[in-house]
């Protein structure tokens, strides 16, 4: 134990002495998971900019330009006349996402029982946007059907209760569940904040063991372990699974609350799977640090195994839709797996029995990184001492 207690010790001061380990430590922890939240701090799109391209020019299409108006998603810029091209509006008004046109004869067609569309042209490099003038789209033509339907009905002598069950005999209710207000300050940055958590912690232990050929002091960690190659990764593991749940409290216990971003019933709970996880990282650190001598090549490894993990982890795409080669490479990142136990355990509230396949990925993950770590660690012990 004393051995494992010195060891810890040192390595506390090595960290201490490195400036990079500092910035992963302090820096990004701090500035950057707090800078990330004020870019999201709005949470969602609250008004979409959109523009009307009138070719009715009717009291029934004014109608329209009025449901528009009244949309609590939309504002309306400028109204435009036939004389406009639709591809021009784009370019001459970049802060118009889109454009509803209301084509010539629109009303004339309704009114002689003709099915007529409102088409909406978006600017959809943005997804957001376009999806959301859709939804306020559906929404309010919804409505103005309606009430055409419901005023053809009651002219017909139908009573005014009864037509309005024959307009609308079935109603959708929609419930969004554990984010029930499409808030991508919810969304996103618990995902950003993780990965970085990992990264962090994955790039601390990949200088761990290098560093030590590098400054020669090897022989000093060795003589300190007592000859024991099981204390020294021991020891390195628990120096960076400390700092490692050290940036998890932070995140959890201030970045996440100081933002505003809501914690589940079972995150006190869930933190165990946060240790495996943080283990998992400064483990494989640890491999491709004792792997690759060089420093250079161990940190070029290890950021080309971890900048892909926000985007292969389903985070942003769905990993069922990607291309077979992508999709097993992203169980081979150990982000997919905490993923899916975070959204279960955190955000749904889900009890262990949900969690158990993704936290046997981890640990196995774990269990073959430590497996190398003792091999590569024994190759390079009986090196120096032959």
């Amino acid at each position: 134990m004393k051995h494992i207690k010195n060891i810890f010790v040192r390595e506390i001061l090595r960290l201490k002495s490195r400036s990079s380990a500092w910035v992963l430590i302090i820096f990004i922890p701090v500035i950057i998971f707090l800078y990330l939240g004020a870019i999201y701090e709005e949470g969602a799109v609250q008004v979409v900019e959109v523009g009307v391209l009138d070719n009715d020019k009717s009291p029934f299409s004014q109608q329209v330009v009025d449901n528009i108006q009244a949309s609590p998603k939309i504002e309306l810029v400028k109204v435009f006349s036939s004389e406009d091209r639709l591809e021009d509006i784009f370019v001459s008004h970049p802060e118009i996402k889109g454009v509803y046109y209301i084509p010539e004869n629109f009303s004339m067609n309704i009114m002689q029982g003709k099915q007529q569309k409102l088409i909406v042209y978006t600017n959809s490099s943005n997804i957001i946007y376009g999806n959301l003038l859709y939804k306020e789209a559906a929404t309010f033509i919804n409505t103005l059907s309606a009430k055409i339907t419901l005023s053809a009905l009651t002219i017909k002598g139908i009573p005014y209760e009864k037509a309005i069950k024959m307009v609308m005999p079935v109603k959708t209710q929609t419930r969004a569940l554990f984010n029930p207000h499409y808030n991508y300050l919810y969304y996103l940055v618990p995902g950003l904040t993780t990965v970085l958590l990992q990264m962090i912690v994955f790039f601390l232990a990949t200088r761990s063991i290098n560093s030590e050929f590098k400054s020669n002091s090897f022989q000093e960690l060795w003589d300190l372990s007592g000859g024991s190659i099981f204390k020294i990764i021991f020891a390195k593991l628990l120096t960076y699974t400390v700092i490692g749940m050290m940036i998890a409290m932070l995140i959890f216990a201030f970045i996440h609350p100081i933002l505003g971003i809501p914690s589940g019933a079972n995150t006190l709970s869930f933190m165990w799977v946060i240790l495996i996880f943080v283990i998992t990282n400064a483990t494989l650190g640890l491999m491709i640090s004792i792997l690759f001598k060089d420093q250079a090549i161990a940190m070029d490894v290890a950021f080309v195994y971890n900048s892909p993990a926000f985007v292969f982890s389903g985070f942003t795409f769905p990993i069922i839709a990607m291309p077979a080669f992508n999709s097993w490479y992203a169980n081979l990142i150990p982000y997919t797996h905490f993923l899916k136990a975070y959204i279960k355990g955190i955000e749904m509230s889900s009890p262990f029995s949900f969690l158990i396949p993704q936290v046997i990925a981890l640990l196995l993950f774990t269990l073959f990184a430590y497996v190398v770590s003792v091999i590569g660690l024994m190759f390079h012990v009986k090196k120096i001492e032959s």
